[in-house]
């Protein structure tokens, strides 16, 4: 399953990352996966009345009890730009910042190298291989999302047969909708790096903007996010940087409809 921080431990992550000289000792001393959903209200021991019960003690009490909605369930299904590969955030990508700003649960089932109709069979890879993204559908189920995002598609370019990749997205897209039927789907455009986009590209993110769009998606066109901005990639040409990462979540954010606040 994917990887998930309770709220304040994300925050303390990002706030970590933004001071760069320990941004990765900050993920090293936590580990992806490893940070689990803390209580809200952590137990305190206290002094002892003279009946012998303990006082000053706070009890742990659910988000329900106290009337707080929980946290939406968000799924990601993408590749390496929302895995963060190569940076401190490997694992995490901007899933984390951006559901800290919009106050989701995230679960990243992203799996760098695939795409809607690219798997592959690297080392690291379970004995049945890395699947395209219709192969998480199932894995994305289990995790009882009430929102699913999909960010990613530039792996697609790559292959020979471009009419299949056209016919994997659509048929990816009526896959998702029907085991999501009344789930929250959001969809943000293809992304290439800081150089200019490839022509190849152009038309898988009009197909997915066209297919996301038909099953009633929310369709988040990031345009050409990085081009020009070599400071946001890291030294392998292609993935952003923690820095980049954040600039995806937070353009995501703004593109969305504004989270609604009490009062």
């Amino acid at each position: 399953m994917g990887n998930r921080l309770a709220k304040g431990d994300r925050r303390r992550l990002w706030a970590a990352i933004g001071a760069s000289a320990v941004a990765v000792g900050v993920v090293i001393a936590y580990g992806v996966g490893s940070l689990t959903d803390a209580p809200q209200e952590a137990v305190v021991a206290g002094d002892l009345a003279a009946d012998g019960t303990e006082t000053g003690q706070h009890a742990i009490v659910p988000d329900a009890e106290k009337g707080e909605q929980p946290e939406p369930v968000v799924v990601f299904i993408g590749d390496s730009y929302t895995v963060g590969q190569n940076t401190p955030l490997e694992g995490i990508g901007f899933t984390e910042r951006l559901s800290e700003l919009r106050d989701w649960q995230p679960v990243n089932l992203a799996i760098s190298g695939t795409g809607y109709a690219k798997s592959h069979e690297q080392s690291w890879c379970p004995p049945e291989g890395c699947p395209a993204y219709a192969g998480v559908i199932d894995d994305a189920v289990a995790a009882d999302p009430d929102i699913v995002v999909v960010s990613g598609g530039r792996n697609d370019m790559w292959l020979e047969d471009q009419a299949a990749v056209a016919t994997a997205i659509a048929e990816f897209y009526t896959q998702l909708r029907a085991a999501f039927p009344t789930e929250r789907l959001i969809v943000t455009s293809p992304l290439w790096s800081d150089g200019p986009t490839p022509a190849v590209l152009l038309p898988i993110r009009e197909q997915v903007a066209e297919q996301a769009t038909r099953v009633g998606a929310e369709y988040v066109d990031l345009g050409d996010l990085f081009e020009d901005r070599p400071e946001l990639i890291t030294d392998d040409d292609i993935h952003p940087t923690a820095d980049g990462l954040e600039l995806i979540a937070e353009s995501v954010d703004a593109l969305l409809t504004p989270v609604a606040t009490a009062g």
